[in-house]
């Protein structure tokens, strides 16, 4: 970060970005990887999967109303392993990431990561949820969101282990890579990483999912 400035001509005068060279001259420094906000990080426990029929809700980031930041989610991944085998002919569940305006309610808090610990704070009006309390322990109240019918940002369906020998393989899945595949959460704005599924036996407890996501808040 800039540890000094110097005034440019704009009208009344504006300051711009330095950094002071030892023998005292100025650099102007121009970021490129954020916008001088808060730059955060977040990962859940395991979270154990559900075995209803109505789906679950993994995780949630939200920006309250009134809030005076705007959040640029950057990424967004998800992982899963399995002990229990699934029969061929019954379908994963569909991961799918659902941009949401109510704020998702139950779950647990996660921990909301700096990347740089000398930064901007993070706003209180960035929510942050999961549906595991502990490593392998479920939310005691499932995690709630509403999800608007076809509000869906992206998707993929899930690997599955068919037999102990042969899994259905997938490394980490990927939603947001930076760049131009960012997503902006303006207040009253917010994403929720769900599983869609109509069958216990596509999402069992023993199914165990981590997802992890960076942002940054910046004021518009």
């Amino acid at each position: 970060m800039p540890d000094s400035f110097v005034p440019i001509s704009a009208g009344t005068g504006t300051n711009i970005d330095t950094t002071t060279t030892p023998n005292g001259d100025h650099r102007q420094m121009v970021i490129t990887t954020d916008r001088g906000g808060h730059c955060g990080r977040a990962a859940t426990f395991r979270i154990p999967g559900r075995a209803g029929t109505a789906g679950q809700r993994l995780f949630s980031i939200h920006n309250a109303t009134g809030s005076t930041v705007v959040v640029d989610l950057n990424r967004v991944t998800v992982d899963l392993v399995q002990t229990v085998v699934k029969a061929v002919t019954v379908l994963p569940a569909i991961i799918r990431l659902y941009k949401v305006t109510v704020l998702p309610t139950n779950g647990t808090a996660v921990t909301k990561v700096s990347e740089d610990s000398g930064g901007v704070a993070t706003s209180s009006s960035v929510t942050v949820l999961q549906d595991a309390s502990a490593d392998g322990v479920s939310s005691a109240t499932a995690l709630t969101a509403t999800l608007p019918a076809g509000a869906v940002m992206t998707q993929e369906y899930a690997p599955r282990l068919i037999t102990a020998a042969g899994y259905e393989a997938a490394d980490r899945l990927e939603f947001l890579s930076g760049g131009d595949s960012c997503i902006l959460l303006r207040p009253l704005e917010g994403v929720v990483v769900a599983l869609d599924y109509v069958l216990a036996t596509q999402n069992p407890v023993t199914d165990m999912w981590i997802v992890t996501c960076q942002w940054e808040e910046f004021i518009p």
